[in-house]
């Protein structure tokens, strides 16, 4: 794939990216995955809900799947470590979605622009 970055994009899209790596919520959502792998009983949980999410879309939606996923996520939502790695988690990702809105207003202005100059 041939480099459509010059050195000075790709410097400002580093420090974009370096900014998020160092922020707080970044660095706390690394600290609170390696609790998390750390603790059985929670990634236990996370893995019985990923499978309960799997099974319930290949049933066609399965009402008892359903219950029994929502008693689990319940249970997972109720871990203060879990709580506390989703708000973090969140905080990254509106990050990450500001970053990208603003790229696509960006492209979105530059191809009308483009086109209106034709």
């Amino acid at each position: 794939m041939e480099k459509y970055l010059n050195n000075n994009s790709s410097e400002k899209l580093d420090k974009i990216i370096k900014y998020i790596m160092n922020s707080k919520p970044y660095i706390k959502v690394k600290e609170l995955k390696e609790k998390m792998k750390k603790d059985t009983s929670l990634m236990n949980l996370i893995n019985d809900v990923k499978a309960l999410q799997k099974t319930y879309i290949k049933s066609g939606k399965d009402k008892k799947i359903k219950k029994d996923l929502d008693e689990k996520l319940n249970h997972l939502n109720k871990n203060n470590l879990y709580a506390e790695y989703n708000y973090y988690l969140e905080q990254v990702n509106k990050m990450i979605d500001f970053v990208n809105e603003e790229l696509n207003a960006y492209f979105h202005n530059l191809t009308n622009n483009i086109v209106l100059d034709k």
